[in-house]
């Protein structure tokens, strides 16, 4: 590593743990200590269940847990992904040089310094990229959740909140966004959409249109985009950091989403697992476009302004997703149906997003 990769690598690690902090340096000192070719998955240290802490925080905390702690950490499946990251480091495009000489390591930095390494010079910043800087979870395991859901029933009268199911809670909202609010969120995309992702690709289990309200264009610190996004942020009780970009939705006849569940990202990446989905329609739909809770026998009809808000995870145990809250998107019938996601993580996920060192953003790594 360069001098300054040195220094920013001290700077990630110093909220470490005077054990994890040894280890770290005891892995740093080995020439590799991490092979994504190898074809079996083991603990490389007899002192990784200790290291980890009782509810797998460690995992996303110290870059040596995913190389000499993958099995305990529950990685097994992810190797060649974290390999990206803890071995050799290359290029992943043929055109990284030339796009590097572009100056796109800056302008594009969530794409080029994870996909681009190499060509970026940040190799060695890279290592400690997945690393969680913010170590505070947003909430706690075994209380914060029924918290957070009893408290919205009461504290927010102007958005008539109903508790649709208890066990596990699904609360239903109106007037989360204005016309005017719903309008220019879905301008801000009118010329962005295309074919929705489920997980981290295209598949006919989903049909409809999408965009992201990241940082391009300025999304992000649009006054609307701003306004509803702290709103939904204050019922959650969480960072806003927390939260992803929000995701905005086009449904057209006939499209869909079929039964999926939320939680597709692991614990031990930088942002945790996704804690809640806040739903909010963006429009009112003709006919169809519900969405429906098959198991909980829930389905809700579209209605601008409506908005849903439900866990991923369970109650007292955020390392195991609820599949109580699958979910779907009924098939439009008649008209057009805009919405939009913002899904909720247990630890921050903008900081690392916008520094464009993890892969592990973006990608489905639950299960």
């Amino acid at each position: 590593m360069s001098d300054g990769d040195d220094a920013s690598a001290a700077a990630v690690l110093a909220h470490l743990d005077a054990d994890l902090l040894q280890a770290q340096h005891e892995a740093d000192a080995l020439t590799t200590y991490f092979d994504p070719t190898s074809r079996v998955c083991v603990d490389e240290r007899d002192d990784c269940a200790e290291l980890a802490r009782a509810n797998l925080s460690a995992c996303g905390m110290a870059p040596f847990m995913l190389g000499q702690c993958i099995k305990t950490c529950g990685a097994c499946h992810y190797k060649k992904l974290i390999g990206d990251v803890l071995a050799k480091c290359e290029d992943q495009h043929a055109q990284c040089e030339q796009w590097a000489t572009l100056g796109e390591c800056e302008a594009n930095k969530r794409f080029m310094l994870s996909g681009c390494s190499a060509s970026c010079g940040v190799c060695g910043a890279k290592k400690t990229g997945c690393a969680r800087r913010i170590v505070t979870p947003g909430h706690v395991a075994g209380g914060d959740m029924g918290a957070m859901f009893r408290r919205a029933l009461f504290d927010f009268p102007q958005h008539e909140p109903r508790a649709l199911s208890t066990d596990p809670y699904v609360l239903q909202f109106e007037n989360m966004v204005t016309a005017e609010e719903a309008a220019a969120l879905v301008g801000r995309c009118s010329e962005r959409f295309e074919r929705s992702l489920a997980g981290d690709q295209v598949s006919t289990v989903r049909t409809s249109a999408q965009c992201w309200c990241d940082d391009n264009g300025g999304c992000t610190t649009h006054p609307a985009v701003v306004a509803v996004t702290e709103r939904m942020m204050n019922i959650s009780q969480l960072p806003l950091n927390n939260a992803e970009y929000m995701q905005i939705l086009k449904y057209e006849p006939g499209q869909f989403y079929k039964q999926h569940h939320d939680q597709q990202t692991a614990h031990w990446t930088p942002q945790g697992v996704r804690l809640y989905t806040f739903f909010v329609y963006l429009s009112d739909v003709e006919e169809g476009g519900g969405t429906k809770f098959n198991n909980l026998g829930l389905t809700v009809t579209p209605k601008l302004g409506r908005a849903i808000l439900w866990p991923s995870v369970a109650e007292d145990d955020f390392l195991k997703a609820d599949m109580r809250t699958q979910h779907e998107a009924l098939p439009v019938e008649k008209g057009v149906k805009f919405a939009a996601n913002l899904w909720m993580h247990l630890y921050d996920f903008r900081s690392p997003s916008r520094g464009g060192l993890c892969p592990f953003l973006g990608q489905n790594t639950h299960g």
